[in-house]
């Protein structure tokens, strides 16, 4: 009798045992993942100008399945310091896709260079299970390139023969499908070719310049899906000039310029030379010509960018 009440007793823990064992497992299978949250394709951090009048921030939230997304909160913190809570938005949808604008201008935020804005958005389940994903804005009005050394045409050694302000001032490559520049055509804001014949010598052109059939860039160019229009002019600014522009005094100097003169080209360019642009989205500055190449086959022209932003 004795052993059956202890075979029984042993049972019973056995079975409680098992029966715990099994519970854990349920919960272990059914406890839900913290909700996913992307802000701006998940990019870091990025810079602009201080004259900015909007920015815009995209958040994606996706709750684990059978989960719902309740709520997003969006703040945002000026300079590590304030912090304002811009929204707070309730939601019952596995994936949330929303983008709020910013109106920093409206709002009378006194961005200058160096300021920076952080927006912080956290994504909140109906499990109360939250994420949280950050983007930075760093506020700087002119961007300045190191020396971007270009290939003439016929440059083996050299074949980047094109660049644009995006990508920290990125150069490209002719040659079609062979070359980078057709598939980020989109980039590109200035082409550099070079004739020895005629008054072309070191140029720069705009990428949707009319070439003539036959000549400089046409073959390369009608190719591009995208061909962006920048506009050029000649300055009487010096080195010294060129480098004491800086922020917003550059801007005012830029402001001072009349465009109504610019041009698809600007050709015969001498070291020394700084000549204004604008580019297809409104965005000016100014190109510092460093070396101009002196042959087709192994020359290089050389230069230096500030980018309004």
């Amino acid at each position: 009798m004795k052993n059956l009440f202890k075979m029984m007793m042993v049972m019973t823990v056995l079975a409680g045992t098992i029966f715990t064992s099994c519970k854990k497992a349920e919960d272990a299978l059914t406890t839900s993942k913290s909700p996913t949250v992307i802000i701006n394709k998940d990019v870091a951090s990025v810079e602009m100008s201080a004259n900015v009048d909007t920015i815009f921030v995209k958040m994606v939230a996706t709750a684990d399945t059978d989960r719902k997304i309740t709520k997003l909160t969006l703040t945002r913190t000026f300079n590590g310091d304030s912090t304002t809570k811009l929204m707070e938005t309730t939601y019952n949808q596995s994936t949330v896709d929303f983008t709020y604008e910013d109106l920093v201008k409206a709002d009378g935020l006194p961005l200058t260079d160096n300021d920076k804005l952080k927006y912080t958005v956290v994504a909140t389940d109906d499990k109360g299970n939250t994420a949280t994903a950050s983007f930075e804005v760093k506020f700087n009005s002119v961007s300045v390139s190191g020396q971007i050394v270009l290939g003439t045409p016929g440059n083996t050694s050299n074949l980047f023969k094109f660049f644009g302000v995006a990508n920290n001032f990125m150069r490209y490559s002719a040659g079609g499908d062979a070359g980078t520049a057709k598939a980020n055509s989109d980039k590109i804001d200035f082409l550099y070719f070079y004739n020895s014949a005629g008054a072309v010598g070191n140029g720069l052109y705009s990428p949707d310049h009319a070439f003539v059939a036959g000549t400089g860039w046409a073959s390369e160019v009608s190719t591009w899906p995208t061909r962006n229009t920048t506009l050029f002019l000649t300055t009487d600014l010096n080195l010294s000039a060129f480098d004491a522009l800086a922020g917003t005094q550059m801007i005012t100097e830029l402001d001072n310029l009349t465009w109504t003169s610019g041009t698809s080209k600007i050709n015969n360019l001498e070291a020394g030379n700084v000549i204004a642009y604008k580019k297809n989205d409104g965005k000016r500055g100014f190109i510092y010509i460093a070396q101009k190449a002196i042959d087709g086959t192994v020359g290089v022209m050389t230069v230096k960018v500030k980018a309004e932003l």
